[in-house]
């Protein structure tokens, strides 16, 4: 059975950024990490293509991914920042981190762009409240406020699970 290609679209737009963090965490290098996901991508339509059978394809990209990613760390001569934990982790863990993430990541982008520069500012860059509000002529409770409504938002996102942002991604 070949799947059909505005199915396998859907498939890509679903999971791409979640792949992508999930690469990202194991190569450390976003460049690779996009490059390891559009390959994987790209090997698993041609299996589909060929008549493989693929019962749930969520996994099996999770997989694909994985192995890229690990033949892409061992052959780079720049081995930037390899996270073998992570690449150890069972893969139901592994997805659900990734798919955390990947929400996270879409409601940090839906800020509004000041909020978005602060919070980014103070997690990403660990700049201080007092930097920040130098840098960008904001009062303290300013940035404050806007550190507060940010993780207020990623609080919705998770939804009572455990929040636990990955900042070393910001780097």
């Amino acid at each position: 059975m070949v799947m059909e290609v505005r199915a396998f679209e859907l498939q890509y737009r679903t999971l791409y950024r979640p792949l992508g963090m999930y690469a990202l965490r194991i190569t450390g290098d976003i460049d690779s990490a996009e490059d390891v996901v559009q390959e994987s991508f790209a090997q698993v339509w041609e299996s589909l293509n060929r008549g493989t059978e693929i019962s749930d394809l969520r996994r099996y990209m999770y997989t694909a991914v994985r192995n890229n990613a690990l033949m892409a760390m061992r052959g780079s001569i720049n081995k930037v920042s390899f996270d073998e934990s992570y690449s150890d982790l069972p893969l139901e863990e592994a997805i659900d981190t990734s798919e955390r993430d990947s929400r996270l990541w879409g409601v940090i982008d839906k800020l509004p762009d000041q909020c978005r520069n602060v919070f980014l500012m103070s997690k990403r860059d660990g700049m201080t409240y007092a930097q920040i509000a130098e840098e960008l002529n904001l009062s303290v409770r300013t940035v404050e406020h806007h550190i507060s409504k940010a993780l207020e938002r990623l609080r919705d996102a998770v939804k009572g699970a455990a929040l636990r942002i990955y900042f070393w991604i910001f780097c």
